[in-house]
């Protein structure tokens, strides 16, 4: 537990063996990026289809967040830790991410783009 006005997501997430988010974008993006198991509770929008995908992938698993009961979730949380071939299959994919630099081509192109334009 930290005691920060501010705590980037990034910085915490290399720590956690299991995520649970609402699952926006960002933090299956990062979740992902740092081959992290999750849980989705969504609520709206995106979040209702990031959950469903994540779940026909097998990339980990969603709940209703106004109808799961504490046993359900407990469950949850209890069989996603103890998935090996999941922990595996996550820590591929944050690898895989990682090695593509997916940011820094972004950011060449950006310049680039913007040279030819100036």
């Amino acid at each position: 537990m930290w005691g920060k006005k501010i705590l980037a997501q990034t910085q915490v997430l290399p720590m956690v063996d299991l995520v649970i988010t609402h699952g926006g974008n960002n933090t299956i993006t990062e979740s992902f990026f740092f081959g992290k198991r999750v849980i989705v509770l969504p609520l709206m929008i995106d979040q209702l289809d990031n959950g469903q995908r994540i779940e026909e992938t097998g990339l980990g698993i969603q709940f209703q967040p106004y109808h799961v009961t504490e046993e359900q979730l407990l469950q949850g949380i209890e069989d996603i830790l103890e998935d090996e071939i999941l922990e595996r299959r996550m820590n591929s994919i944050g690898k895989r991410i990682q090695a593509a630099r997916n940011q820094e081509s972004a950011a060449i192109y950006v310049e680039q783009v913007a040279q030819n334009y100036a």
